[in-house]
């Protein structure tokens, strides 16, 4: 397995390790209600190099980021960020990606166990007067997140990060630190407020034990799943995959319709035939998990796609992916062989505080 360039200080913290998409990765230090907690009241911090990340440039790299992606990327402003996917030509979700404009580079950052395939489906499809480097292995990805984040980074940068407004992207300088590539972006996968800075490898070590002196606490992937969940973010592998179109994941209004993309003629077919959708629920008893089937009376109209104890409202939770014309007031979800009834709630769960 792979590590990060901060395994051994992940070790130092008295990490516990987990597999994720062939990293081995901290999945908890103290605790993942304890983590969950931090980063929802104060500040916590999390090593997400596993990520992979591109440089895209030349004279046509909006031109081709739009069409590899749902058509979404142009007129995207210098210095913000935009949510998009990857798609296959079928509208299957290859990989749901970030796409940042700093000048006259675009970043893009795609799921850790999709690097390979991402990176090989944009070089398949790349035109001419475009260049796409992985800059993967040279940089390190660092999410600092919570109602505090922006507090404790400013502490550390010479860049006005307060002023910095949602899902814009920076280059930022640091105190004391002196950086070959150092990008900073609000944007986050907590549900939270939060920043997530791209710094060279080199640099990495200091800049981590910066935060860890002003008593940041460091979280694993166990609460970053807990929290993105609350907040409704999908995760590759169970909201959205290669059988999932962007329709059916609730993604529709991200689409640029306007523009040619890669699937769109198969999700034109699609855009209101939908027989498929993505719904929030709260458990009455039990807590479902991945995989299991959800029942309307005797007839099964889908699986759950996340589901988790939330540390915020002490309670199960979970989404699945459901048939559209199933009763929505009889559904129940089986959980060891036993069908327990579930509440359907609006997305999210969780939204941050303004």
């Amino acid at each position: 397995m792979k590590r990060t360039h901060l395994f051994d200080e992940h070790k130092k913290l008295g990490a516990k390790f987990t597999e994720f998409g062939g990293w081995e990765m901290p999945v908890q230090y103290t605790s993942i209600i304890d983590e969950h907690n931090a980063v929802r009241t104060n500040v916590g911090v999390f090593d997400t190099a596993h990520m992979g990340t591109f440089i895209v440039t030349g004279e046509n790299a909006e031109k081709f980021l739009n069409y590899v992606t749902l058509g979404n990327i142009s007129g995207l402003p210098d210095k913000k960020a935009r949510y998009s996917m990857i798609l296959n030509e079928e509208g299957g979700i290859k990989d749901d990606i970030i796409v940042y404009k700093l000048g006259s580079e675009y970043i893009v950052v795609v799921n850790a166990g999709n690097l390979e395939k991402s990176f090989n489906w944009l070089n398949k499809h790349k035109m001419e007067k475009v260049e796409i480097k992985n800059i993967s292995g040279d940089i390190s990805l660092t999410a600092i997140q919570g109602p505090k984040s922006a507090e404790i980074l400013q502490h550390i940068s010479e860049t006005d990060i307060k002023s910095m407004r949602y899902f814009t992207a920076s280059i930022l300088k640091l105190k004391d630190i002196s950086v070959d590539f150092c990008r900073v972006a609000r944007t986050g996968y907590t549900g939270e407020d939060g920043f997530e800075v791209f710094i060279s490898k080199e640099q990495v070590n200091k800049f981590w034990k910066r935060l860890m002196n002003l008593s940041v606490k460091p979280c694993g992937l166990g609460c970053r799943d807990t929290l993105r969940l609350e907040a409704c973010m999908p995760l590759h592998g169970h909201e959205i995959d290669e059988n999932i179109n962007p329709i059916d994941a609730g993604f529709q209004k991200i689409i640029n319709w306007n523009n040619d993309f890669i699937g769109k003629n198969r999700l034109l077919l699609l855009k209101d035939k939908s027989i498929r959708k993505s719904i929030a629920f709260e458990c009455t008893s039990g807590i479902a998990r991945n995989s299991n089937e959800i029942f309307s009376g005797n007839k099964k109209v889908g699986c759950v796609t996340s589901g988790s104890f939330s540390p915020t409202f002490k309670k199960a939770i979970g989404m699945a992916l459901i048939y559209t014309n199933a009763d929505m007031n009889e559904l129940k979800v089986e959980i060891h062989n036993n069908r327990r009834k579930i509440k359907t709630v609006t997305k999210p769960f969780y939204k941050k505080q303004k």
